[in-house]
């Protein structure tokens, strides 16, 4: 029974692991499509493409410069992932 258990657990584990990884990628890639001008951080301008982007952009600029670094829209998306669930 233990071994199930294990088993089991391993599984679920490498799960969850490989759905973080794909959310990691996917949000990534809305931050590269979103950088219109490529100089990797988004402005409030380039941020209306995306209306959940545009809506949270004020509590994702932690440093309050005007602009999502790529950190700041990693660390929001994370965050915002995690409400929804």
């Amino acid at each position: 029974m233990k071994t199930l258990i294990t088993v089991v657990s391993a599984t679920l584990l490498s799960v969850a692991a490989m759905a973080g990884d794909e959310m990691t990628k996917t949000t990534a890639a809305t931050f590269e499509a979103l950088d219109k001008n490529a100089d990797q951080q988004i402005s409030k301008t380039e941020a209306a493409a995306e209306k959940s982007v545009s809506d949270g952009f004020a509590s994702a600029d932690m440093n309050g410069d005007g602009y999502l670094s790529k950190s700041e829209f990693m660390a929001h998306g994370k965050s915002h992932d995690r409400t929804k669930s």
